[in-house]
């Protein structure tokens, strides 16, 4: 609640508390001197309980000017109170979907639970927009305090992804509960624009299959991945910690990562061996595939670049830097 307005409440009961006592000593009983201080505070004009003397006429006076302030002061906090939280609400909603429309290449987001605001961390970690799209208002409240762009909204709903700017983004997380939502916001964002990359999280082990064929074009399974890497560490704890700040690159200097051949580097038509890539920029390449498609690992070094293809790389942040400008722009 508005400071203020909790301040004018307790100005309010505080005169009425003086007021009450200030006619019990000037002989009233309680019921009496309660009654005599709200009508003169609201100065609704009734007959006064008995006379009063002079004495008793100052302190009415005193009675009625501070407690008249106090109330028209309270009563404006309080309209204004209520007037920001019916109206304010809608102005910070049409402030987000301003922002929204804006956006261009982004995230969209869909769920604010446990896994979406592990996704939204990440994604903030990395630089990514972000749109986040959630019906409840407590976890859309947490999302804008995260300073996120929301969109209050079933995210199965068509309009909600189309204010979401569906049509601008560059991927969508459905991060949804239960995976009937997921189901629903994937075949929606296929059928609205089909080359939207859709990841999808799946609880029911079940369910992956249905998101596949609805068009996810990737689904995980928490529990899944949960369980698989809690047995590695079991298994061979070394390994898999190294492999997972490989993968996070959050402490230790290697990333993971991938970029695209664009039309006109220097690598189109060249092949791995012709190239020497693991010396010129020191990276080292794991997989080449094309974009969407199916991944050759460990490439073989006659392999022909061809612009479109995606590479994925493992190195340092320079060696990647490096690497990125041979593949980027010749």
């Amino acid at each position: 609640m508005d400071r203020r307005l909790i301040a004018g409440l307790l100005l309010l009961a505080a005169v009425s508390i003086i007021g009450t006592f200030g006619y019990v000593i000037l002989g009233l009983g309680v019921l009496d001197a309660f009654y005599m201080t709200v009508i003169t505070i609201t100065t609704v004009g009734f007959r006064e309980v008995q006379e009063f003397g002079a004495g008793g006429k100052i302190f009415t006076v005193f009675i009625l000017i501070s407690g008249m302030g106090v109330a028209l002061y309270t009563a404006v906090v309080g309209l204004e109170y209520v007037v920001e939280t019916l109206l304010g609400g809608q102005r910070a909603k049409r402030r987000m979907l301003d922002l929204a429309a804006k956006m261009s290449d982004h995230v969209i987001l869909v769920g604010y639970g446990r896994v979406g605001r592990g996704v939204a961390k990440r994604l903030a970690e990395e630089g990514a927009p972000i749109v986040v799209v959630e019906s409840d208002p407590d976890k859309a409240t947490r999302a804008r305090d995260d300073d996120h762009i929301v969109i209050e909204g079933d995210g199965t709903q068509d309009e909600v992804l189309e204010a979401a700017g569906l049509q601008r983004a560059k991927a969508l997380v459905a991060a949804a509960y239960p995976d009937s939502d997921n189901l629903v916001i994937t075949m929606s964002a296929k059928a609205k624009r089909p080359e939207v990359l859709v990841v999808a999280r799946v609880v029911d082990s079940q369910a992956e299959r249905k998101l596949y064929m609805a068009g996810a074009d990737r689904v995980v399974a928490p529990q899944v991945v949960g369980a698989e890497r809690l047995a590695a560490l079991a298994l061979k704890p070394d390994l898999a910690e190294f492999i997972d700040l490989v993968v996070r690159g959050t402490t230790v200097e290697f990333r993971v990562e991938e970029m695209k051949v664009e039309q006109g580097s220097e690598i189109v038509g060249k092949s791995l061996r012709e190239l020497d890539l693991r010396r010129r920029a020191g990276a080292l390449v794991l997989a080449v595939g094309a974009a969407g498609g199916q991944m050759a690992l460990n490439p073989d070094p006659a392999l022909i670049f061809q612009p479109g293809q995606i590479i994925i790389a493992i190195g340092t942040t320079d060696q990647l830097d490096r690497l990125r400008v041979i593949t980027t722009l010749g």
